[in-house]
């Protein structure tokens, strides 16, 4: 009589595993029917998606990236101007406003446009820098000697506007030579050389190579002192 109890009992456990094995699969059936039930583009845009939410916005980078910008574009369209009035006149004329006021605002828009990007660049930049100055000042004991009293005091600001000017330089040949020469044709009608290659077009690429400067100078600043 116990064996059949016990045998009843062993017949019971095994159908109630059973059966939970069952609900649980019923329930994974409802849950994968549920998750396929979703939108197509949102399983298209799904990686997409997860990429976007483990984005990682430094805002202390980016407010003395902006900081820099507005420095660098101060800077930059006080050169301009003091070369030639009509030249930041015509920067106007990029945005539709060919005034001084206009020239001026878009070169500090222009200026904060261009600073986003430049923590990515430092970013990737620094350490093959870091590495070139190391290599150069083991070759030169002067070199050696200017740059231990500079990294002493602000390694990273000094490291940042060496990038910045590289930076500004940059922009300067592919604003100023290429981009703003082609976008005046269209608005003015009037054709412009492309590249400009001209006093104008130099004097484009100083500017900005000043603005560079100024915004590796701000940047690090605020990212080594703040």
């Amino acid at each position: 009589m116990a064996d059949s109890d016990a045998d009843r009992g062993a017949e019971s456990g095994r159908g109630t595993d059973t059966g939970n094995r069952a609900d649980t699969g019923r329930r994974a059936d409802v849950r994968s029917a549920v998750d396929t039930d979703e939108p197509p583009y949102r399983v298209a845009l799904a990686p997409l998606l997860e990429k976007i939410e483990s984005f990682e916005v430094d805002v202390r980078a980016v407010e003395a990236a902006i900081a820099g910008g507005l420095a660098g574009g101060f800077q930059a369209a006080l050169v301009i101007q003091l070369y030639d009035t009509d030249a930041i006149r015509r920067i106007g004329a990029v945005v539709g406003a060919p005034t001084l006021d206009g020239g001026w605002l878009a070169m500090f828009a222009l200026g904060v446009l261009f600073a986003l990007p430049f923590h990515g660049y430092v970013s990737r930049s620094i350490d093959g820098f870091v590495s070139k100055v190391l290599e150069l000042s083991r070759a030169n004991e002067a070199l050696r000697t200017i740059l231990s009293v500079v990294l002493r005091r602000s390694a990273l600001t000094t490291t940042t506007v060496v990038l910045g000017n590289g930076y500004g330089i940059a922009i300067g040949i592919l604003f100023s030579v290429f981009l703003l020469p082609m976008w005046l044709t269209v608005v003015t009608n009037v054709a412009t050389p492309v590249p400009d290659v001209t006093i104008a077009g130099v004097a484009g690429v100083i500017a900005w190579t000043v603005y560079g400067g100024t915004l590796g100078f701000v940047y690090g600043l605020i990212i080594e002192y703040r």
